[in-house]
């Protein structure tokens, strides 16, 4: 089976229109949750991880970045993140959408996701959401998984971006789906190929 390891980073998009400010302040939508959301925040970087190639597509010019992403996703590979179903898929969905991108048609059902082209091991390990949403990491402590000893978190994206450190966006978005790899690779991996034998 061909596995696409994937994982993005993004930040919110500048907002200079009165009325959605307003809409903002009166919804107490936060900077913190507008940055998950693809209809305040934009793409920064796509990283995808096949056949030990790891590809990191980034920069300003988000439409480019999808287009990048859509042309390597095809129905012979199956995308494995993490909340991947939560945001990742959604998130590129609908940036693709308003930047007048094509999505291609491929199966994203997380109700049959052993039998879709994406496997989501947040929504594995959490069961559908009937026990916890294990970080990443977290998920790899508890099954003796070497983690980055100096992780780059999430919520320091946005920081890197605005000083323009493209390295340290990159390094955060590869140590994800490095360690993405090791967890799928140590515990889903064999439970999914004798599942679809």
């Amino acid at each position: 089976m061909n596995y696409l390891f994937l994982d993005i980073e993004t930040v919110p998009i500048k907002i200079n229109n009165e009325d959605v400010k307003e809409y903002l302040m009166d919804k107490k939508i936060s900077k913190e949750r507008r940055s998950m959301d693809p209809n305040y925040s934009k793409i920064i970087t796509i990283g995808l991880k096949s056949n030990d190639k790891l590809e990191l597509f980034y920069g300003d010019n988000e439409k480019e970045l999808l287009v990048k992403f859509w042309d390597l996703v095809n129905k012979d590979v199956i995308i494995v993140t993490h909340n991947g179903y939560g945001f990742d898929i959604p998130f590129l969905l609908i940036r693709s959408i308003v930047n007048n991108v094509l999505p291609k048609n491929i199966n994203l059902n997380p109700w049959q996701m052993l039998n879709s082209n994406h496997f989501d091991t947040m929504l594995f390990f959490s069961q559908h959401s009937n026990f916890t949403n294990p970080r990443l990491d977290i998920l790899a402590k508890l099954n003796n998984i070497n983690t980055p000893e100096e992780r780059i978190l999430g919520n320091e994206v946005e920081k890197f971006y605005k000083q323009g450190n493209w390295e340290k966006i990159k390094e955060r978005c590869t140590q994800d789906i490095e360690l993405l790899e090791k967890v799928f690779n140590k515990l889903c991996k064999n439970y999914i190929e004798n599942y679809k034998r």
